[in-house]
């Protein structure tokens, strides 16, 4: 996953007179001259001596240091981040969720040293240990380096020196058995100042997990079977005759396993369903390979100038099965195969024709991002190319023109099928290839200056392109006729925005000393895209500082965005035996599912209002407490519809295939615009870290006078025992309101109590992402993860009012220094990490009224792979 802005632009773009770019003016030259390895007020880094507790630095900004007027999340020295024990950046960004995680959802953003990068990417190839501090800013500051005021900003500050080369092994396991898998990877990372070259390969796999691994009982309500199950046509009994000798209407049998019983009919009066369990031939998890490469380079190109390029290439296959190929014969009646004088269908796997299916993926990315000052002003020009080739291959059936054919013709229905056609399959097929070329430049400085301090202004100009083309074996019906395939699609957007911050009252200023600090920002950003027009953003903020611990702010963010065009011309896929829950009926049942993209989808609009707190209650102490209250509505949202439930099949009756007796046979989960949905919620946040108890001071240096040589052979003290290190960050939403309207003037779906959008539960009252770690000596210990509360998706069908249970999703992990433990040459840099995720095996319970368990919400069907477990040894050469 890439982070940071994805504005693309097509070369050979057009001249600009000032190359813009982002930054505080404070920090313009913080690319090229990187931080002291000794951070300003911050616990000390694991490699140096920490300074004298006593000893408080101030009136300087760290070099690289992205901070502003408003006060950041959490900043992290270097010692909270081995704390962390963290095995990459992607680890670190996991653990760091309860920190980085945004009111809007968004993924966070990225800078380097106080400067924009052209995405994650640029940077993941570095280990943790060549970070100084990292610094994560409000969604406020946001705007200020070029990007939606709607995600929050990580700012990595690195080492001013740093060189190693990075082996970790991490195999792992799940203890319910299956998903192993197996992480092998390579980097080198060296820092010399402004210069920066990387190197990473890596190899992911992920094993499969079979059905059968699992405690799953198959379906009952199935029809399908290998022995068969013989219905009457639309749903009418099978035979007046059989309904007479049974004493009931009778429209549904299993038929006999003994051939000499399937032409009598009184065989078929008490002849229970079959059922067969596919368990053996379908994967819950699927097989994945992924592997992974790239490159990094960073230099200055002259005195103000530094510039930085990054190839990467990531390829992804996955193989599953799909359970066994499922046939739906036409039985003529009165032929005497089967005793019944009208014509029957009859259900039936065939035995060994199991379905496979495999994807693949290659992605090609080029970044690049050029970074300079020009007087107080500093820009950057970030540049990105990327080429997706996705390919799909799923097999749906067995080819059964000839089967039916033998059956019209009097032959056995449940005959085996010959060998020739019995190694054919049916396929659906797609392939998907985009490319996007793109450029966004910034600029940033100040450009009047008020009683209360400078105004500072950011300008953006960005321009991209993008072709996709998607093309399919399949022919959807929709409506009645069959939906042409999607060729391709062309998008080009050209936007530019201004962000502007103005300092209204400041006491450092001496004007309006009584207000604080009070700064107003805005920002209206403008982008034409193709086939979708003109859209626009626009954000208004104000940040007060009453008094120093305290800071108040508020912001009014609109945004219009286009769907993004994989979510217009993804390949279409299909996947035959699919567990499904069908509100509407309250029974499981398999179903086709269909995914891909949708060509009709609108543009999305998003108002969120945020009036938020934070307090720093002790100075210089890295505690900060926070509470947002946001607003959020949407209109014409972009969701695909995961559940079957009454109201969805009102407004959606296409999405929904059923067969002549009403059972659900085909589910089309692609994007669909919903008309909008409202949610208020508050968001509370506490984060911490330092030590627990007074650092040391350093040992003594030399006293004056003393001999060189007698220096020299006296051997260096030990260095001070550090206090054990804690750092807890965790963040609470609690939602006040969140309600759905499928479309305008239709009813209202209250999400919080008893409606649901994907099918799997509504949305939870209350969350909690949490993280803490406590480190001691050659010891971490941490934990991190999510607790949920209980949600219900209310219906007036027993079978089908459901409650789901909350969940407490906890992973511990640890990570212990083996040369504090064993000092030897070979232990130097080397750390075992231990790591236990779904610590409690815990899955989501589901239950109806009646206390039953529907067989589409078995545990295992939630959460496939349950409590993992991962055991790794991680080594700096």
């Amino acid at each position: 996953m890439r982070y940071g802005g994805k504005a693309r632009a097509r070369a050979g773009a057009a001249a600009m007179a000032i190359v813009f770019g982002t930054g505080e003016p404070g920090t313009a030259s913080a690319q090229e001259q990187p931080p002291s390895a000794t951070p300003v007020q911050s616990a000390p880094s694991p490699d140096d001596t920490p300074p004298p507790s006593e000893v408080t630095v101030t009136g300087k900004r760290i070099p690289g240091s992205a901070i502003g007027a408003v006060a950041p999340v959490a900043v992290l020295d270097a010692q909270a981040l081995e704390a962390m024990g963290a095995t990459s950046l992607s680890d670190l960004l996991k653990k760091m969720k309860a920190l980085t995680g945004s009111s809007s959802g968004g993924e966070p953003v990225m800078l380097l040293n106080g400067r924009r990068i052209a995405g994650f990417a640029d940077i993941q190839a570095l280990p943790y240990e060549a970070m100084e501090k990292v610094e994560v800013l409000p969604e406020q500051e946001a705007a200020r380096f070029g990007y939606p005021p709607t995600v929050r900003v990580l700012n990595f500050i690195t080492k001013k020196k740093f060189r190693a080369v990075t082996v970790n092994m991490l195999p792992g396991l799940a203890t319910d058995g299956g998903g192993q898998t197996n992480m092998a990877e390579v980097t080198s990372a060296r820092i010399d100042g402004p210069r920066r070259l990387t190197f990473s390969a890596s190899h992911f796999r992920q094993n499969p997990v079979l059905q059968s691994q699992r405690a799953i009982t198959p379906d009952p309500d199935v029809l399908y079977a290998t022995t068969g199950n013989v219905t009457g046509v639309n749903g009418a009994a099978l035979d007046p005759r059989l309904d007479a000798l049974a004493g009931r209407t009778v429209t549904m049998a299993g038929v006999p396993i003994d051939p000499a019983a399937r032409g009598v009919l009184g065989a078929y009066a008490n002849s229970p369903a079959g059922i067969t369990d596919l368990g053996p031939y379908r994967t819950l998890q699927q097989r994945t390979d992924t592997i992974h490469a790239e490159v990094g380079l960073a230099s200055p190109l002259t005195k103000s100038v530094s510039g930085a390029l990054t190839l990467s290439m990531d390829a992804t296959r996955n193989k599953g099965l799909n359970g066994l190929a499922p046939a739906l014969l036409r039985v003529p009646g009165g032929l005497g195969v089967f005793p019944f004088a009208d014509d029957t269908l009859l259900y039936r796997y065939l035995p060994d024709s199991v379905l496979h299916q495999r994807s693949t993926s290659m992605t090609l990315h080029a970044g690049g991002t050029l970074t300079g000052n020009i007087r107080r002003w500093s820009w950057a020009v970030t540049g990105n190319y990327d080429r997706l080739v996705a390919r799909n291959t799923s097999e749906t059936g067995v080819p059964l023109g000839g089967l039916q054919d033998a059956i019209a013709a009097g032959g056995d229905p449940m005959a085996a099928i010959d060998p020739a056609t019995a190694t054919l399959r049916t396929r659906n097929r797609s392939r998907a290839a985009s490319d996007t070329i793109g450029i966004k430049a910034t600029a940033n400085g100040p450009v009047f200056r008020l009683p209360a301090g400078e105004a500072q202004l950011t300008v953006t100009t960005d321009y991209s392109r993008i072709d996709s083309s998607a093309t399919t074996n399949l022919a959807l019906v929709a409506g009645g006729a069959a939906a042409a395939p999607i060729e391709g699609v062309g998008r080009t957007i050209r936007g530019a925005s201004v962000n502007a911050a103005v300092p209204l009252a400041s006491a450092r200023e001496g004007s309006l000393s009584f207000l604080g600090e009070l700064q107003l920002s805005a920002l209206a950003g403008v982008s034409q895209v193709s086939d979708f027009g003109r859209l626009s953003t626009s954000n208004l903020g104000l940040n007060w500082t009453p008094f120093r611990p305290l800071q108040l702010n508020a912001s009014i963010n609109v945004d219009q965005t286009a769907p993004a065009v994989t979510q217009l011309v993804a390949p279409v896929l299909t996947t035959p035996n699919t567990p499904f829950f069908d509100y509407v009926t309250g029974r499981s049942t398999l179903v086709t599912t269909i995914f891909g993209g949708n060509p009709d989808l609108a543009p999305e609009k998003r108002r969120i209002t945020t009036l938020g707190l934070s307090v720093q209650p002790i100075k210089d102490k890295e505690i900060r407490l926070g509470v947002d209250y946001v607003d959020t509505r949407i209109d014409n949202q972009a969701a695909s519809l995961g559940g079957a439930t009454q109201a969805f099949q009102r407004v959606f009756p296409d999405l929904f295939v059923r067969d002549a007796l009403g059972q659900l046979t085909s589910v089309d989960l692609r994007p669909v615009n919903l008309a909008f949905e409202r949610e208020r919620k508050l968001r509370m946040s506490v984060n911490f870290s330092g030590p627990l108890g007074k650092v040391p001071p350093p040992p003594a240096p030399p006293a004056p006078g003393a001999a060189p040589a007698a220096a020299k052979t006296t051997p260096p003290p030990r260095p001070p025992k550090r206090p054990p290190y804690l750092w807890v960050s965790a963040t609470t939403n609690y939602r006040l309101e969140d309600r759905l309207t499928l479309r305008t003037g239709g009813p209202v779906l209250d999400l919080l109590d008893g409606a649901t959008l994907n099918g799997t539960g509504g949305r939870p009252r209350w969350d909690v992402d949490l993280n803490a770690n406590l480190s001691y000596g050659p010891t971490s210990l941490g934990l991190y993860g999510r607790i949920q509360g209980p949600t219900r998706i209310r219906s007036d069908i027993a079978a089908s009012d459901l409650r789901f249970s909350g969940r407490n999703w906890l992973v511990v992990y640890t990570s212990v220094d083996v040369h504090k433990l064993v000092d030897k040459a070979w232990t130097d840099k080397m750390r075992i990490n231990l790591t236990v995720e779904n610590l409690l095996n815990d899955r989501i319970n589901v239950t109806d009224r009646n206390g039953n368990i529907p067989n589409r919400f078995q545990p295992a069907f939630i959460d496939p792979i349950g409590r993992s477990i991962r055991l790794g040894v991680r080594k700096l050469f």
